[in-house]
């Protein structure tokens, strides 16, 4: 991708799942990158790697609080910072809203402004969802990015997340069209993959507990099977968005269950359960509180449109996961 060289980027952020591999990436494609965070601390720790890279900087800052004018003009903009605790969303509602909805709107502003003061247009990824979709109540279903109609009941208890997802793309759609931006919208199913900092969701849970010989308990009866991604299909998907995807539009970036990806949490623990008693020789079990765990129909994204700008799926979800286990493991129990 040299298109990227001599390009600038900023990632918002950057400490993040997708946003610090997305950062590597963009530094591997010869891009200048500037990696947006809350804690410098952090993003120091993250990216301890390129300390002496003159193509990379750190910028201290909380995207609620807007964007440094300072920074100037950036031919690729990536909001990548938002929440995803479940724990979180559910008991902070609220300020994961503010952090959705501010978060895309600084960025807009960001843009605008550049614009007014130079003439140029840098593009906005804007990160959106795959829970704009909603859930199914039977059988499986596959989305294409114009399927949005298929909400979350008001009732759900994620309905702050996923509604201001859907929120930050009409606020996007908003800007472009009324001055005239450059944005493109991309919809990650469920990411997956090491991240420096790991996530407080039961996947990762359940490695944390793997890789230090505990078995994994499932407290769920039944649990809805999703279309899960490798974090590197993740990151060459928004790439190619980046610098192919058309002005406002959206693109699914996903699986649609290729490489046996479309699989539920449970169906998961017990493949972290094969990595770790195989690779290390671990003798841990999956326990289900509730004697088994059925795996539901779940919601797949149909990725045509993705295909149609060169990306291709390569990381199926065992390797996926043995990879992440693995660096976990090397990170955690090893050093």
């Amino acid at each position: 991708m040299k298109m990227f060289k001599g390009k600038r980027a900023l990632v918002i952020g950057a400490s993040g799942l997708i946003g610090s591999s997305l950062v590597s990436e963009l530094l591997n494609n010869n891009a200048e990158v500037v990696a947006m965070g809350r804690s410098r601390n952090k993003l120091e720790e993250v990216f301890s790697c390129y300390q002496d890279e003159k193509r990379f900087s750190i910028c201290e800052g909380d995207i609620n609080s807007g964007i440094d004018k300072g920074l100037g003009f950036f031919d690729y903009v990536f909001q990548a910072a938002s929440p995803i605790s479940g724990a979180e969303i559910k008991e902070r509602p609220l300020d994961t809203i503010d952090a959705n909805l501010s978060g895309v709107r600084y960025c807009l502003e960001y843009l605008k402004d550049i614009k007014e003061k130079t003439g140029k247009s840098g593009r906005l990824v804007v990160f959106s969802s795959a829970t704009v979709y909603g859930n199914v109540d039977s059988d499986t279903k596959s989305f294409s990015e114009d399927s949005t109609d298929n909400g979350e009941k008001l009732s759900a208890s994620a309905i702050a997340y996923s509604e201001s997802k859907r929120m930050i793309e009409v606020i996007a759609g908003a800007y472009a069209k009324q001055f005239d931006l450059d944005i493109c919208i991309i919809r990650p199913s469920y990411v997956y993959g090491y991240s420096y900092n790991m996530p407080n969701t039961a996947f990762y849970e359940f490695i944390r507990k793997a890789i230090h010989g505990e078995d994994i308990v499932i407290h769920a009866d039944r649990m809805a099977k999703r279309d899960n991604i490798y974090v590197s299909d993740v990151v060459s998907g928004i790439m190619k968005v980046a610098l192919n995807g058309v002005k406002g539009e959206a693109y699914n970036i996903a699986t649609n269950g290729e490489g046996g990806n479309y699989l539920s949490a449970c169906e998961m623990a017990e493949i972290v359960k094969d990595c770790v008693n195989k690779e290390y020789g671990k003798n841990i079990s999956v326990i289900y509180a509730k004697k088994q765990c059925e795996s539901v129909p779940g919601v797949l994204l149909n990725n045509d449109k993705l295909k149609k700008l060169g990306w291709n799926l390569t990381v199926d979800a065992t390797t996926g996961i043995f990879e992440t286990v693995k660096k976990y493991y090397e990170n955690e129990v090893v050093l």
